[in-house]
């Protein structure tokens, strides 16, 4: 008789790792380079990339392979230029400092793809809203720096609605608010690419936006060169004010597409109208990169029951789970931004008489799912003032691991015991992320035979959250607290 060993896992208080091992935080000991270790970019266009490194800084970078048209900062780690010809171009990265150095490798693959893993950063609309300013982008710019986040891949600074005025300008043209900008785009574009951020504007395929000021529609070719020339290196296109048909839809989107494609610069597009109109089978046709799944996200755990049409966490995840087989490197399902460490404090997505914010806990089951389901990372809270129970969940360098994972693929739910899920991801190399969810409002056991995961004998358990390596085990028997996950990584014995 085959012999089962169990491992007992109990949950009892969130973030609970006194027993784990020694885990250095994002500027603390030897070097660490981090994903993503494949990028993307367009022949002939700006090629900006931070390489992402924990450890104790002061720090220095040396490369060897670099594409010709492109060069390193040793004191910054920031690679910069442009790559004319396609191909692929293996680089070896050597990170060093006083307590060692370590070697990676970074694929860079000059061709027709971009966002090779899903694109992660910071987006103003969640907290701010209209309060936008060039000083708020700058002050997160630095504070990404400063508390680590860029060094996790947290590149992208996204400026969404209310950047621009209500009418278009005489001469055709999208006016920027001088109140908000004074120095234009393109100054903050420049301040961000110098520090090896990517900047990330917000447009609408109507005359209007949401809020209501100056979109495209009529204007792509003109939007998209203006865009480019500031600088801008990603798109988030908006649906508000257009028609409800699909047709429509794909025409408007793909008039952008065709638009931003034909620029000198990579510019990434986030297709974002709400799922409404099943982006997922036509998105990547008009050029997406990454497409809106659901309604936007509201900072709550599951508003099913609310009455009220709105989608939290819960609600998201059951409709971006079941899409899995639409999202691959270069192509992603986005089921919206985090909302981790808001704790209610939004008046740009949250309205009607529910209750907003959510625990710690939850927070991390929200991080914990998103990496499962290789969404978009992009944290929608006050990054400048967090406390560090914020901060160490959006820089879990081993989630954020599993997110970015070059073989790209959507975890999927394989079983359900109850409140609690079962998911599983095949990663790189033949390993295997495990989370299990309890979505209920009671303790939950549940037993999870690693046969699931697609291992015939025992497997290698590491736990992700308490950065501990768990043993060999043949199956697993967790006891897990309300709206706790559990995220495991699998090496085959």
């Amino acid at each position: 008789m085959k012999k089962v060993v169990w491992f007992v896992l109990v949950f009892t208080l969130f973030g609970c790792s006194g027993n784990g091992e020694k885990f250095d935080g994002v500027f603390e000991g030897r070097p660490r380079v981090n994903p993503p270790y494949v990028v993307g970019n367009y022949p002939g266009t700006e090629f900006i990339f931070a390489i992402p490194t924990s450890g104790e800084r002061p720090m220095t970078w040396t490369v060897e392979g670099l594409p010709e048209g492109l060069t390193l900062n040793e004191k910054t780690g920031i690679i910069r230029g442009v790559v004319k010809e396609a191909g692929d171009y293996g680089v070896k990265i050597t990170a060093k400092n006083a307590h060692g150095s370590q070697v990676s490798e970074l694929q860079i693959r000059i061709g027709k793809e971009l966002a090779l893993t899903p694109v992660m950063g910071w987006n103003s609309w969640n907290t701010f809203g209209q309060h936008l300013t060039e000083a708020l982008i700058i002050e997160t710019a630095e504070a990404l720096i400063a508390n680590g986040m860029r060094d996790l891949g947290y590149n992208y600074i996204n400026i969404d609605d209310l950047w621009q005025l209500k009418e278009r300008g005489a001469d055709g043209h999208i006016v920027i608010d001088s109140t908000k900008f004074p120095r234009g785009i393109k100054y903050v574009a420049d301040y961000l690419h110098e520090r090896g951020f990517r900047l990330g504007i917000y447009s609408d395929a109507s005359k209007y936006t949401c809020a209501g000021v100056c979109g495209s529609l009529g204007y792509e070719e003109v939007d998209a060169r203006d865009f480019a020339e500031w600088g801008v290196d990603l798109l988030k296109y908006d649906y508000c004010g257009a028609p409800a048909s699909r047709d429509t839809a794909i025409v408007r989107y793909r008039k952008m597409g065709e638009a931003l494609r034909a620029t000198d610069r990579s510019i990434i597009y986030n297709i974002c109208e709400w799922g409404r109109r099943k982006p997922w089978e036509w998105a990547k046709e008009v050029g997406g990169h990454y497409w809106r799944t659901t309604e936007d996200i509201r900072d709550a755990w599951d508003l099913r029951e609310s009455g009220t049409g709105l989608y939290g966490i819960m609600d998201i995840i059951d409709v971006n789970g079941e899409l899995a087989d639409y999202a691959g490197p270069g192509f992603w399902n986005d089921p919206d931004m985090l909302v981790v460490g808001i704790f209610g404090n939004s008046s740009s997505i949250n309205s009607g008489k529910v209750q907003y914010g959510c625990t710690l806990k939850e927070y991390r089951t929200h991080m914990s799912m998103w990496c499962m389901m290789a969404a978009p990372l992009l944290s929608g809270n006050d990054v400048r003032n967090m406390p560090d129970s914020v901060l160490n969940i959006l820089t879990n360098p081993e989630i954020i691991a599993i997110n970015q994972d070059q073989l790209g693929i959507q975890g999927k739910m394989v079983k359900k015991e109850g409140d609690c899920e079962i998911w599983i991801k095949p990663l790189y190399k033949g390993e295997v992320a495990l989370a299990v969810m309890n979505r209920g409002e009671q303790a939950e056991k549940v037993e999870v035979p690693l046969q699931l995961a697609g291992f015939v004998n025992k497997a290698l358990v590491r736990d992700v959250w308490l950065h501990r390596d768990l043993g060999e085990y043949e199956s697993l028997k967790l006891d897990l607290e309300p709206h706790v996950t559990v995220v495991l990584r699998l090496t085959q014995h």
